[in-house]
């Protein structure tokens, strides 16, 4: 991309509040998705419409205006499934400024990079967070037309990276090829996890992404529980997802599960 095209940000979330600095008068998400979009829409004070996902996770229609922002994770947190491409034209076609989010797009490598000539109103946020391991770090970017750009870059802080962090950006990316092969070990670990889960009756949800997303009852409380036993997953929606890990670390979590669920 020429680099009119891009504007770097600490992470996704930096890309997420800096498009809403710029004022929607509306913000809109399909739940069950990323949970931050609510803290960020709440510190900025904006107003929140948050129609469910319907039919097996598919974005509903909904009427959507020219003042409005439309957050789609694709794939999406915490389900881990990836949009149909239709879905997002649909949105696309409307009034609304879309942002898509690719966070996870190494693990999917599914991306609407490819519409934004014909697509004005498409924004897309990256990070370097999850593919990269670069989480602590914070280093993101955003996708879009230059015009979007300038605007965006017009409520960036200047100094919103340290040097250090750029510096250490682009080793990373000389270094990529390590990364994108130990993405292979995640998704064998991923698939071996989801037979596991499907084994002990449970039902994840197809995933894009380097975690599973499942269902269980008193979800809360099990994430407790295992949190006494050493083990830190995460509740959604009445639902749990744990991150891929080391195939150790794996097998332990597996391990305690049943022994919480008692399986």
């Amino acid at each position: 991309m020429d680099a009119r095209w891009i504007t770097v940000t600490p992470g996704a979330d930096g890309g997420i509040s800096l498009c809403m600095m710029l004022r929607p008068k509306r913000v809109v998400f399909f739940p069950p998705t990323y949970y931050f979009y609510y803290t960020l829409s709440k510190i900025h004070e904006l107003e929140i419409y948050d129609p469910s996902l319907v039919d097996d996770l598919k974005i509903p229609d909904v009427d959507l205006n020219e003042g409005d922002m439309v957050f789609i994770p694709n794939p999406n947190n915490p389900t881990g499934h990836h949009f149909e491409m239709e879905e997002i034209l649909r949105i696309l076609k409307s009034p609304a400024t879309v942002v898509v989010d690719e966070a996870y797009f190494e693990f999917s490598w599914v991306t609407t990079v490819n519409l934004l000539r014909n697509f004005p109103n498409l924004i897309i946020l990256r990070t370097f967070s999850k593919a990269f391991a670069f989480a602590g770090q914070r280093f993101g970017y955003v996708i879009s037309r230059p015009e979007n750009i300038e605007k965006l870059d017009e409520k960036r802080n200047p100094y919103n990276l340290s040097s250090f962090v750029m510096e250490l950006a682009l080793e990373v990316l000389k270094n990529r090829e390590i990364f994108l092969g130990r993405i292979k070990e995640i998704e064998m670990e991923r698939r071996r996890m989801f037979e596991e889960l499907e084994g002990m009756g449970l039902k994840p949800f197809p995933s894009q992404t380097n975690f599973l997303y499942f269902k269980v009852q008193s979800a809360d409380e099990v994430v407790r529980t295992l949190r006494d036993r050493g083990v830190f997953v995460r509740s959604f929606w009445g639902g749990i997802r744990v991150s891929i890990g080391k195939r150790e670390e794996n097998e332990y979590f597996l391990k305690v599960l049943k022994e919480v669920l008692k399986i």
